[in-house]
Order: structure tokens, then C-alpha cells, then sequence
């Protein structure tokens, strides 16, 4: 169902937002309505897509097009401050590649999980596997690759455990 808000031209203000509109046939200005009052019809614009480990969504002020009978709602993706970033950046260690990985206890225990299914599949130290970081993001490497990163991460862990 369309939604329709009020808008008053003599002071650029909305008076009433989210309504029927006031005619039985939705189309049709009421009669005796004032000139300077405008029903314009509530248009959302689609979300913009972004990455939300860098960015966050801002609604925009609404755009009121008098001409097209509009009232636009509409967002935009707005860079996070550095203080944002790490309050959303869960605990973690970050590899000598740059990989950020969560050191969480569930985290912990998921990660030598996959150590001992690859120690067990005998795989070749030249075959990929893949991590994902603290965001969820898949990164790929070498088998020798990530035995060294989970060494340190290993390491990283155990020294936090303990301290």
C-alpha cells in the first residue's frame, strides 16, 4: 500500500508522513485542500551495498520533490572513524600476512580442530586450505603456510591464556 506524507511548500516542512492517501481513489487531491500542501508519495530508494568492517550506513535526509510528488528516503555508506573500527574488531591476534583471527574460545577450539582433520588427511604442504578471519572473510593459503601462522597463533593464544 503506497504511503503519502503532507508537505507544506510556504514552510518546507512535512506535516503528516506515513498516510493513506486522503482520496477514496488515491489519486484524485481532495477537494478544499490548500494550495501550498502537497501529497507526496513515500519512495524508498534501494540500500547502497558496503563493507561494514570499513563503513556504516546513514540515512539520508528526506528529499522532498514537490515536482515528481515525491518524498525520497534514501541512505548512504558513510567511512567508520578508526575509534569505530576497533570497538567493532572482535579480540584477535593478526598474522605476519595481515589475517586478523578471532582468539575467542570457540575460536581457539575450531582452529585446532582443523589442525588435527589436516594432520590427519596427510595432505601435502603445497595444497590450500582456507581460514576466515575475525569478520568472516575466507583467506586462502598453503598448507606450510598455515602451519606456521597457526604456530604463532598458537603461541599468541597460549600467552594470553596465561597471563
Amino acid at each position: 500500500m503506497k504511503r503519502y506524507t503532507t508537505y507544506d511548500s510556504d514552510t518546507s516542512t512535512a506535516l503528516v508522513t506515513g498516510q493513506a492517501h486522503p482520496h477514496v481513489d488515491g489519486v484524485t487531491r481532495p477537494s478544499g485542500m490548500p494550495d501550498n500542501l502537497a501529497l507526496l508519495e513515500e519512495v524508498t530508494e534501494a540500500r547502497p551495498t558496503y563493507d561494514s568492517a570499513t563503513h556504516k550506513l546513514v540515512e539520508d535526509a528526506v528529499t522532498y520533490d514537490t515536482p515528481n510528488a515525491q518524498a525520497i528516503r534514501s541512505w548512504s555508506a558513510v567511512a567508520l572513524t578508526q575509534a569505530e573500527i576497533d570497538e567493532r574488531t572482535p579480540e584477535h591476534y593478526e598474522t605476519s600476512t595481515g589475517i586478523k583471527m578471532a582468539t575467542d574460545l570457540q575460536s581457539q577450539a575450531a582452529f585446532s580442530n582443523m589442525m588435527i582433520l589436516l594432520n590427519e588427511a596427510g595432505m601435502a604442504d603445497t595444497e590450500m586450505v582456507m581460514i576466515k578471519d575475525c569478520f568472516g572473510a575466507s583467506h586462502g593459503m598453503t598448507l606450510a603456510e598455515f602451519r606456521t601462522q597457526a604456530v604463532a597463533y598458537g603461541l599468541h593464544c597460549y600467552t594470553q591464556f596465561h597471563s
